[in-house]
């Protein structure tokens, strides 16, 4: 969800929804499509005995969803939705029916719970008279496996989109934006056997020279923490040293290192030195085609830094300005200038950075469209290899959400900021490589990386697509064991807090090194 600053007192209308559905798995179905797309609203599940009292006595200011399986055959799934409200004291009916053909992966169930996700969005549609979402009823972080999946079967792109429309109620421009970057990605895409062998390392470091106001990742200032820090780095050592004997023992290579946070260059300079090449010695080979480090803040990169991860072998890094209005920055908690974006960008290439990525947030506070055009402008003189272009979400955690003190940005105008970012990206030359949603985005929108062909970030597309294992160091980082044969994907996780990671890194450690275990033995076999 974006912001922008409140208007007077003035609050947004709280819906109440009511609902009714005799099967469960209906019910949740509809319950999913309200939290996607009015998360502020309120929802009270009904019994039988209170769904008929509340038609007999139907309560202004309350919406009543309701539906049943009605298909005209005992195995044609299809569904019929209810929406039900007073207007000017008479009650009022909407009501849609609707018959779907069965995808592939479902039975009968599952596309009747899909049918009733598609008859609710055009219902809020009809009721609101409000366009729908570009994305219809697609829901989940990865929209790209539901492509991939496809591909995999030897569906035709064309037959793709157009199913996507179908099944999906997905905007065309979506349902093209979303199949071109799964094309773009097969080429990337590990094989079977190549997952059998290639994993990629993922290192959180949890340490930020400030927290910004939309940030809802584990970090903690930099600032008198001194010690913790050494300890930190203590205990990640101890676990690079345990994931590369188990990396040797089982013939595992890494293909791409990932270093974020966080800010890893927050750092001290010899903390920040030691940090990279011990990684770097730890799991560099023939087989690495990418180490890329979240340089993130311009104001924690200086040219020793930048010397130091081109020593390391660090061939890619983000310098993500977010915006190039110095107010903003200053309202987020990012107290870099916009000037010193261009220097350290400057200095990055005098290092021989050639791959270089910049991050922009689409419905920070405040802005407009024409300040994102600003912003653009700016970092378009620069020229970078990728843009990632990230809408605004408020997450639970972030002080954005906590302090209450800001109103949500009209959709349309996040969309407008995405076009321009979209645009201006084409013209560079950049094309779309990546794409992942979140909950809580400013419209229902999305998240989009840009890149020049031939820069694309290997790292980001296979944490995207999971056909490949990830293995997370660090606080809060996350491992992703892939089995290749069925690409069925088992996660565990190293603590947020810091001193529990510090303080319990053993059992942590032999958690994660047998998932790997299971996994890595499963594929031997």
């Amino acid at each position: 969800m974006a912001i922008a600053r409140p208007v007077g007192n003035r609050k947004p209308m709280t819906e109440k929804f009511l609902l009714y559905f005799a099967r469960p798995d209906l019910l949740s179905a509809a319950e999913e499509m309200l939290r996607l797309y009015r998360p502020a609203a309120a929802f009270t599940v009904l019994s039988a005995e209170e769904f008929r009292c509340w038609q007999n006595r139907p309560a202004a200011g309350e919406i009543l969803i309701s539906g049943e399986a009605a298909g005209p055959a005992e195995e044609t799934p299809g569904c019929l939705a209810r929406l039900s409200f007073l207007r000017q004291g008479h009650l009022t009916n909407l009501q849609r029916k609707l018959t779907v053909d069965r995808l592939p992966w479902e039975d009968k169930t599952g596309a009747e719970r899909r049918c009733i996700r598609l008859l609710l969005n055009g219902l809020l549609k009809d009721f609101r008279g409000e366009p729908a979402s570009p994305w219809g009823i697609l829901r989940g972080v990865r929209p790209t496996k539901l492509v991939h999946r496809l591909l995999d079967t030897g569906q035709p792109a064309a037959e793709i989109r157009a199913l996507l429309a179908e099944a999906y109620a997905l905007d065309q421009a979506k349902a093209d934006l979303l199949t071109e970057v799964a094309l773009r990605q097969r080429p990337f895409l590990s094989s079977r056997a190549e997952a059998r062998r290639l994993v990629s390392i993922y290192v959180g470091i949890p340490f930020c020279p400030s927290r910004c106001l939309y940030c809802s990742f584990p970090s903690f200032p930099l600032q008198g923490a001194e010690r913790r820090l050494a300890e930190f780095l203590d205990a990640l050592r101890r676990e690079i040293a345990a994931v590369r004997q188990f990396f040797a023992q089982h013939g595992l290579k890494t293909q791409t290192i990932y270093i974020g946070g966080g800010t890893p260059t927050s750092l001290p300079d010899r903390e920040f030195r030691q940090l990279v090449r011990d990684i770097g010695q730890a799991f560099s080979s023939a087989d690495l085609r990418e180490f890329s480090v979240e340089a993130g803040r311009p104001d924690t990169i200086t040219p020793v830094k930048l010397m130091t991860m081109r020593e390391a072998g660090v061939d890619r890094i983000s310098i993500n300005p977010q915006s190039m209005r110095e107010r903003t920055l200053q309202l987020i908690g990012r107290f870099h200038r916009p000037d010193q974006v261009e220097q350290v960008f400057r200095q990055a290439r005098e290092a021989g950075f050639d791959n270089i990525n910049m991050d922009l947030i689409a419905g920070l506070p405040g802005e407009t469209p024409e300040d994102v055009l600003y912003t653009l402008e700016r970092i378009g003189r620069l020229r970078p290899e990728s843009l990632t272009v990230h809408t605004l979400a408020v997450k639970r955690g972030s002080n954005l959400k906590e302090s209450g003190e800001f109103s949500a940005a009209p959709a349309p105008l996040v969309r407008d900021m995405l076009g321009l970012c979209a645009g201006a990206a084409r013209s560079w030359g950049l094309v779309p490589y990546y794409l992942y949603r979140q909950k809580y985005m400013a419209g229902n929108l999305e998240n989009v990386g840009y890149a020049l062909p031939g820069k694309e970030c290997l790292y980001n597309i296979q944490i995207m697509e999971e056909r490949q294992s990830i293995v997370g160091l660090g606080a809060a980082a996350a491992t992703k064991a892939v089995n290749p044969a069925d690409r069925r994907v088992t996660s565990c996780y190293n603590p947020k807090d810091v001193a529990t990671y510090i303080n319990d890194l053993q059992g942590y450690v032999a958690r994660k090194l047998t998932l790997m275990q299971r996994v890595f033995t499963s594929k031997e076999e």
